[in-house]
């Protein structure tokens, strides 16, 4: 019996001393994980943040909208001037 609580008290202790480092550990593997998925979504990568300075680019990025001109001008709204 007093050898498993003297185990008990050696675990005890040395998470204790160890806590902090272990926390810190988790702490920062946790941060460096959602950063790099934070990253992820907005599209940052190594080769897309890399650019000269002055260049422009352009993306559209919008599927099912078509490239025609439509001429239309479209629905007539009819209204009364309040005077």
């Amino acid at each position: 019996m007093f050898d498993f609580i003297l185990v008990i008290l050696a675990i005890i202790i040395l998470f204790s001393f160890f806590r902090r480092y272990l926390f810190a550990f988790i702490i920062s593997a946790i941060s460096k994980k959602l950063f790099n998925q934070i990253q992820k979504q907005q599209g940052f990568t190594k080769s897309n943040n890399i650019k000269p300075e002055g260049t422009v680019t352009i993306d559209d990025d919008t599927p099912g909208k078509s490239k025609r001109n439509d001429n239309s001008n479209g629905e007539y709204v009819d209204y009364e001037e309040v005077k």
